[in-house]
């Protein structure tokens, strides 16, 4: 039942979300108490919105009576508030208005509406009045209310209607542009660690494809920030060619490979895998694949910019790559920043991106996030393979961390994306260094496979280095008895030497900066003398937030099976996470160095180690019973995990919070392209900011961070990395916490401000549509009641809930 309610379910999709992805519903019932709204005679009252599919035919509008009433409701479909042509008008008459509820303002439908920006103004012809439901103003993100054609800090309750055909057909359009990027990935993250499996890993034919597509997929992202790195030493940017070059390589290598292959092979090819024990499997692992696909696409439809804090470094950090054709060291013009000294995969990765398809920088990194975000779910596949010895561990591991645990797919909240690109490599360089240290032989083409894999690895992201290291302690643990010593040692040297230096030159590089000392000092910082903040910034916190409360459960039960089975594999995946959690808290053992590593960073990785070790206690149940051999039970097997599957789609729709994690609006991004148009290109702005991680850094809290990249003005705000690397004058992190430290003291509408921003050369203040209270609840944001009372600021621009300024 539950397989099939699923499957009703995934057919229905589109018509779900033609009234629900993009449209607007308060989150609770409207009051009609003290913030009643009424539409009556001679007065106009509208909303901004955006459309996000085509074939808009109507709006649907919560509306409540207000005695007898024989007028007429008018509804009128405008471009936006300054526009007085109607695309569409829709009527009707206030005497069907009999009970609160939404009714349906019906018009031709827009063919043109997909992603564009509307206005519905709402009037009433004849005598009477109806009351509207309207939600507080941060209830809907892209739009705003409107009286008397002026914005007011309220949100209509509406909805959007959209004619089937039209929104099934910009549907399709949508899955040809997902195919589309689906290729660009192939193309840029697979194909060249396949190309480096083939040339360098002979023992590889031994592994199904899926084991090698997760193994290459790591394989291909380590190999861009090396490739990066050593051209730059050697005065080499490279820039479209660093995408384009080792992809078409790789195409080669693979054509000539396969030179004496035959299309008349095909068949023959097909049916010998069908028959074998490995179908079942590997259907299975294609349906997953495909959901885990498509439920990440599906969830950025509406999304135009990525979110959070973390997204704005990485994009402008991708766009420095970009503007420099290859590494960087100054952030101009972004940021008055003098060194790079960051892990850089994942921004290399978005580069890459941009340069083979085009698109804008913001979309690349959102694209790049998501496309990541499903290599780090099939990165596990060769892993639990390799634990269980039976493909069905692989299976399961990717339905347990791509479709029924929240982790990885949150990230796309936080923008968490750089540990993400380090998660992907990190499983095949685990299974990479696990194969070559078992290897009787010393292969000398397997062992340059490991070291580029772990090279890529150190550049892309700094603490999964760790849990990579930690790794090769653990088998070190179980592996170092008697004879074993003399060739393990010398192998691991061997490792770490060709590894460490490929990430040589950029070791030293990152002296430059603070985040090689800062992190020196957190490493040798006693147990008792750890700062308060960084004790509290490392509390686990709600374990129910990395993974669901039966993977917990079930997990210390697979452990214990495993052990009991005495499956020497899966004890040492055990053993590894167990000493990645004492790394993150080594207070536990009363040693230095707690928050070096962090509980976050740790439980938010939690799905990798939960899904081997789940997937493979499934395959030790499924191999136990022999379920594969037995064609009913297999297929019984295969409907009961894509209907998990198709039930974990659905719940991973809820993971996207815009409301909670979205800086950036549509009205933001047309602000922003006002400012670019309409204020002098020396114009510097202030914005909305907090303080953070225990008062170090600030922060900012809506769109206005984001106006460097988008408006090309800059800000007193740099990205949050201006904490760990060197400025454009002496004590730069003291010198820009000072100004809003100041404001919070003096309070924004106090002219005795204004000087202090003058000396700054801050020209302008801009407040956005979040209005300052992205993940900040405290009382300093900017306000434009205050700014307009003070009369040291004149309002330039307003637009929904965007307000410019100009200090005068």
């Amino acid at each position: 039942m539950n397989f099939l309610y699923c499957l009703i379910l995934l057919t229905r999709l589109p018509l779900l979300f033609s009234t629900g992805c993009s449209s607007f519903l308060a989150q609770e019932q409207p009051s009609f108490t003290e913030t009643a709204i009424f539409l009556q005679a001679g007065q106009n009252l509208g909303q901004t919105f955006v459309a996000r599919d085509r074939g808009l035919e109507g709006v649907e509008i919560y509306l409540a009576p207000e005695g007898q009433s024989s007028a007429e409701i008018r509804l009128h479909l405008r471009a936006s508030p300054q526009s007085a042509t109607d695309l569409a008008v829709a009527t009707i008459s206030a005497q069907n208005v009999i009970a609160p509820g939404f009714y349906r303002f019906a018009f031709s439908p827009q063919s043109d509406s997909l992603s564009r920006v509307y206005y519905l103004l709402l009037e009433i012809q004849g005598a009477g009045k109806v009351r509207l439901g309207t939600a507080n103003g941060d209830a809907y993100l892209n739009g705003a209310f409107y009286q008397s054609d002026s914005p007011v800090d309220r949100q209509l309750a509406f909805r959007l209607v959209y004619h089937s055909s039209a929104l099934l057909l910009g549907l399709l359009t949508q899955v040809g542009i997902w195919l589309g990027i689906l290729l660009i990935a192939i193309f840029l993250f697979i194909l060249p660690g396949l190309a480096l499996v083939r040339l360098l890993w002979r023992g590889s034919d031994a592994f199904s494809w899926a084991e090698k597509i997760g193994i290459a997929s790591g394989l291909s992202l380590a190999l861009y920030p090396l490739l990066l790195l050593w051209t730059n030493l050697f005065g080499l940017k490279l820039g479209p060619l660093y995408a384009w070059l080792p992809g078409l390589a790789a195409l080669g290598v693979m054509v000539w490979c396969n030179r004496n292959w035959r299309p008349s092979s095909f068949y023959r090819d097909w049916e010998k895998w069908r028959r074998s024990d490995f179908f079942l499997p590997d259907l299975t692992l294609v349906i997953l694949i495909t959901l885990v696909f498509g439920v990440r696409f599906w969830v950025i439809r509406s999304l135009d910019i990525p979110m959070w804090g973390d997204s704005y470094q990485h994009t402008m950090i991708a766009q420095l790559m970009v503007d420099n054709g290859g590494l960087f060291d100054s952030w101009k013009p972004y940021a008055d920043i003098q060194t790079f000294t960051y892990h850089f995969g994942f921004h290399s990765a978005s580069a890459l991106v941009h340069w083979a398809s085009g698109m804008d920088m913001p979309q690349a990194v959102l694209w790049t996030g998501q496309i990541l975000n499903v290599l780090a779910v099939l990165a596990l596949f060769p892993l639990a393979v390799r634990v269980a010895h039976n493909r069905w561990a692989g299976v399961c591991a990717v339905l347990i961390a791509g479709l029924l645990s929240p982790m990885p797919m949150f990230y796309l909240n936080w923008g968490r994306y750089t540990q993400l690109a380090g998660q992907v490599i990190l499983p095949g360089a685990v299974c990479l260094a696990w194969v070559a240290l078992e290897d009787r032989h010393r292969n000398w083409r397997l062992i340059a496979l490991t070291w580029i894999v772990w090279g890529g690895l150190a550049l892309t992201h700094y603490r999964v280095l760790i849990f990579g290291s930690l790794f090769i302690v653990a088998f070190s643990l179980l592996a170092l008895r008697g004879k074993q010593a003399r060739v393990l040692v010398p192998r691991i040297l061997l490792f770490s030497l060709g590894a460490g230096l490929l990430f040589l030159p950029w070791f030293i590089h990152t002296l430059a900066g603070r985040i090689t000392p800062t992190f020196g000092r957190q490493l040798t910082t006693p147990a008792n003398a750890t700062p308060l903040f960084i004790q509290q910034y490392n509390e686990i916190g709600d374990i129910l937030t990395y993974l669901p409360a039966w993977v917990w459960l079930l997990l210390p039960l697979c452990v214990a099976w495993g052990l009991w089975r005495r499956e020497n594999r899966a004890a040492l995946i055990t053993l590894w996470w167990s000493l990645i959690l004492l790394a993150a808290n080594p207070q536990w053992l009363h040693l230095p160095g707690e928050g070096a590593l962090s509980n976050f960073a740790v439980f938010i990785a939690a799905y990798i180690p939960a899904g081997v070790l789940l997937g493979s206690a499934l395959a030790w149940f499924l191999n136990e019973r022999q379920i594969g051999k037995n064609k009913l039970q297999a297929a019984v097997a295969i409907l009961l995990i894509a209907g998990a599957g198709l039930w974990g789609f659905r719940q991973r729709l809820g993971d996207l919070s815009i409301l909670q994690h979205a800086l950036v609006t549509d009205p933001d991004i047309r602000a922003a392209t006002w400012i670019r148009e309409n204020t002098p290109s020396d114009s510097r702005f202030l914005v909305n900011s907090f303080f953070a991680y225990g008062g170090s850094v600030i922060v900012g809290s809506d769109g206005g961070w984001w106006l460097p990249l988008l408006a090309r003005r800059s800000t007193m705000l740099p990205p949050i990395n201006y904490a760990s690397e060197e400025g454009s004058r002496p004590d730069f992190q003291g010198w820009v916490n000072a100004l809003p430290a100041e404001i919070q003291k003096r309070g924004i509408g106090c002219c005795d401000i204004v000087p202090l921003l003058r000396e700054r050369g801050i020209t302008h203040v801009y407040i956005g549509q979040r209005q300052g209270r992205v993940n900040y609840e405290g009382p300093n944001v900017l306000k434009p009641e205050d700014l307009l009372s003070s009369g040291c600021f004149r309002p330039i621009y307003r637009e929904d809930r965007v307000w410019v300024f100009e200090v005068m």
